[in-house]
């Protein structure tokens, strides 16, 4: 019997067999949901400000602020005032964050190569131009 919403059901399984995947090996680390995507974030570009967070993590600042706070109190980023603008509170990773973030970096290169087995590098990149499309779509 053909699914009704093919597209769909295909789109809704993926993502929830990733998520499943991340939050199975994020577990043992003890972090909260979204505090890998910030740590990634800091790992690429440390001391940047929470404003900044919010528009590359595409979530709302009160979100970003209270995991912000929470990370502060476990240790694992430090958070200043910008002595350019006072305004503007800047993160930055502590040493138990930025090993903390390369394991996050681990689990994910390990989840993507998880995900991407038996497919070439050309399917590889098919793929991803076709969700991007679906995306734009989407987004319409």
């Amino acid at each position: 019997m053909k699914s009704e919403f093919p597209i769909e059901k295909a789109i809704i399984n993926l993502i929830t067999s990733y998520k499943n995947l991340i939050s199975k090996k994020m577990r043992p680390l003890g972090l909260y949901p979204g505090q890998d995507m910030i740590l990634l974030e800091l790992l690429k570009q440390d001391g940047i400000s929470q404003n900044k967070l919010v528009v590359e993590l595409c979530v709302d600042h009160s979100t970003i602020a209270k995991s912000i706070n929470r990370m502060v109190k476990s240790d694992l980023v430090k958070t200043v005032k910008s002595t350019k603008d006072k305004r503007v509170t800047l993160v930055s990773l502590t040493t138990k964050g930025r090993k903390m973030a390369q394991q996050v970096e681990a689990i994910w290169l390990e989840s993507e190569q998880n995900a991407t087995s038996g497919l070439s590098s050309e399917e590889q990149q098919l793929f991803i131009e076709l969700i991007n499309q679906i995306t734009k779509n989407l987004n319409k």
